[in-house]
């Protein structure tokens, strides 16, 4: 494994990106007025350049403060562990055909889920759980 976070970190991390992507949390306005661009352009370099292949993206990128966990001690891992459970399943069965956040603005359900999935994926590898 590489990095720095701890497994409930990584845990904590992966829900807060859910957080997000489900705009449950909502960045300043400026990040808010910036995210979107490097969004699309994150998410083209996922789809079309590495693909979604977990082995081409980079590691040890800085990240946003909010999804920073690093320096959170006492995560309740089993409950950490149960909410990402949760949120992958409201993932998977999520209707309707775009989502909107402050992250990514306005993406199609598909991309969503492929986003959410490809993150998690990333760093369950990185812990060497698959």
């Amino acid at each position: 494994n590489w990095g720095k976070m701890s497994c409930p970190q990584m845990v904590k991390h992966c829900n807060r990106f859910i957080q997000v992507y489900t705009n449950e949390v909502k960045f300043k306005p400026l990040v808010s007025l910036l995210s979107p661009i490097f969004g699309r352009l994150h998410i083209f370099w996922l789809t079309h350049i590495i693909r979604y292949n977990v082995n081409k993206y980079f590691r040890n990128l800085p990240t946003l403060r909010y999804f920073n966990t690093y320096g959170i001690t006492n995560i309740d891992f089993v409950s950490e562990k149960e909410e990402l459970i949760n949120r992958i399943k409201f993932v998977i069965d999520y209707k309707k055909d775009y989502i909107r956040n402050t992250f990514h603005g306005r993406v199609k359900s598909k991309t969503f889920k492929d986003v959410v999935e490809f993150h998690t994926r990333y760093h369950l590898v990185q812990f060497g759980v698959i």
